[in-house]
């Protein structure tokens, strides 16, 4: 065990061995143990056929000197048995050791790049969203609050779509809207004319602004006048 087996270092790969004195417990009785466990470590088949045949010896051992203890020559077959098997486990132990640990190894290795590839993807899936909100930030940081507002009655359709909660759809109907009503004299009246629900006004309201139209009255005031020389 003195020389280096992975790029882990030592101190790794004694940590990682202790499974192995589960083999040196008197005559075998949890022996398979270490073969059970070794085999859920790094999914090895081989290794959990070992631990179901160095159980056999003592399970064998415990029946007969259960059923049968009253017969010593199959007692001392059994217990010859279970001696060797638990002898010949030591010896595996030791053998397999090697390819135990450079397959724990190399299944941290890609466990941690399988980490990083989905911190990858992550960071990708989000980046498009970090990027919009940056965007955002640059058009509007530092100017005045009415420069942030869209003029709804004079926007045009590309501007309107670019409001959030409003598409290219929506945008269009609006600019119809307000050619036929000549123009939207508040919030009211233009979630009115469009029938849109309050969740989308809402949403829609910190980016609009609806300056004053001017009233029919004053567009009238001078019309008909007769002017005197």
């Amino acid at each position: 065990m003195k020389k280096q087996i992975t790029s882990k270092g030592r101190k790794w790969e004694i940590m990682n061995s202790f499974w192995m004195i589960w083999a040196f417990f008197p005559f075998g009785f949890f022996n398979y143990i270490s073969f059970f466990y070794t085999s859920y470590r790094v999914k090895q088949r081989k290794w959990f056929i070992a631990g179901v045949i160095y159980s056999i010896p003592f399970i064998l051992f415990s029946i007969v000197n259960e059923i049968v203890s009253e017969n010593h020559w199959l007692n001392d077959l059994s217990f010859i048995v279970l001696f060797i098997s638990w002898i010949a486990s030591i010896v595996h132990v030791f053998n397999m050791r090697t390819e135990y640990l450079l397959r724990l190894e190399a299944r941290a290795l890609s466990k941690a790049r399988e980490l990083e590839q989905l911190k990858t993807i992550i960071k990708e899936e989000y980046k498009g969203i970090d990027m919009s909100m940056m965007e955002a930030e640059k058009r509007y940081v530092g100017k005045p609050v009415m420069e942030k507002l869209v003029d709804i009655n004079k926007a045009t359709e590309e501007k309107i779509s670019s409001i959030p909660a409003i598409g290219g759809l929506l945008a269009k109907k609006i600019v119809m809207v307000r050619e036929k009503e000549g123009g939207f004299r508040s919030l009211e009246h233009f979630s009115d004319c469009l029938q849109l629900k309050p969740h989308v006004v809402e949403k829609i309201r910190p980016f609009i602004k609806f300056p004053e139209l001017e009233s029919p009255s004053k567009q009238n005031k001078y019309e008909g006048r007769i002017v005197d020389f």
